[in-house]
């Protein structure tokens, strides 16, 4: 099997790595200015492992690197996964991509609402597009204060009874999980992952801009009033994306509630083999324009809909005094 990865940061790598175990021959597509850092190879910390836990690295290399959508049709492949995240969708090179992969099937794997139809507009058509939710922690170590690790590398977690879940035409949605399982990858077969992605992408976003504004700590956050105003966010985030994909999955009203949250982290904590707080603050720092562009598009949607925002709007307010600052 042939598999292009498109992108090569914290989602890229633990995906390629674990094609490749299992047996798949992989290829990068990444800018022309990463290139070379990307052909040079990965130290990886799968931190499922005793090993990794210590600081000892695994090696990935042994891969491709393109950089051009001719060099993908040149090559042709089985499957594309596309790893970057939402708003790196928007501009003409998806559309290029899409054109360029023939008939390999498309593995999307952007949480929101309006991903699906980016894709569709890019030319990739129903039956070749697969969707999965990431389920898998992963981040560039060490993080600050981490000391375990011997030299830079990726660090990943699989949680327990969380396998990623992938939906679509049942014939490629299969090939897929079963190219990721043969690497030790635990994924399974989901009817409708968009829609089951939709409402925790809407519990985590409006949470993920309350730790930001209260220093990225939980009881930072508590003591500044900013989880509770989090949670009201949540539960309206939730409402509007009721209004578009219907009935949300049980439990998930729960997980808007600031008290829930904050013990479920509290809980968490020994048996998450990293600093979560610090994990949550280098990743999403990094990706907040994705937050924001979220947080947005919840408020939209909801005026549209003659739906509550005026949590969402204050969490928005804020953030952006916060990060003017």
């Amino acid at each position: 099997m042939k598999v292009l990865v498109v992108g090569a940061g914290s989602v890229g790598q633990v995906f390629g790595r674990h094609y490749q175990a299992g047996g798949a021959e992989v290829t990068f597509f990444v800018r022309e200015k990463y290139k070379a850092e990307v052909e040079r190879g990965f130290d990886m910390y799968p931190l499922n492992r005793r090993r990794a836990r210590r600081g000892e690295a695994v090696r990935f290399e042994g891969f491709d690197v393109v950089t051009r959508a001719d060099e993908v049709a040149a090559r042709g492949f089985d499957q594309v996964m596309i790893t970057v995240a939402s708003p790196a969708l928007r501009g003409p090179w998806l559309a290029e991509l899409v054109a360029a992969a023939g008939d390999a099937t498309i593995v999307a794997l952007q949480p929101g609402l309006d991903d699906r139809g980016l894709y569709l507009a890019a030319g990739a058509v129903e039956e070749r597009l697969v969707q999965g939710l990431i389920s898998l922690i992963s981040y560039h170590a060490p993080l600050p204060g981490e000391t375990r690790f011997a030299r830079p590398g990726m660090a990943y977690w699989f949680p327990p009874m969380g396998p990623s879940p992938f939906s679509g035409p049942a014939a490629r949605r299969d090939a897929v999980v079963a190219a990721l399982r043969r690497g030790g990858l635990p994924a399974k077969k989901h009817p409708d992952v968009p829609r089951t992605a939709g409402f925790p992408t809407a519990v985590m976003m409006p949470y993920l801009v309350a730790l930001e504004l209260g220093g990225w700590t939980v009881e930072g956050a508590v003591r500044a009033g900013k989880l509770a105003l989090g949670g009201r966010g949540a539960r309206e985030a939730i409402d509007i994306v009721r209004a578009r994909l219907g009935k949300p999955p049980f439990g998930t009203g729960l997980l808007a509630r600031a008290r829930v949250l904050r013990a479920g982290v509290f809980l968490a904590r020994p048996f998450i083999p990293l600093p979560l707080e610090v994990y949550l603050q280098e990743h999403f720092t990094k990706v907040g324009d994705q937050t924001r562009e979220f947080l947005d598009g919840y408020i939209a949607k909801g005026k549209a809909a003659g739906l509550p925002t005026a949590a969402l709007e204050q969490l928005a307010a804020e953030l952006a005094t916060a990060r003017a600052a």
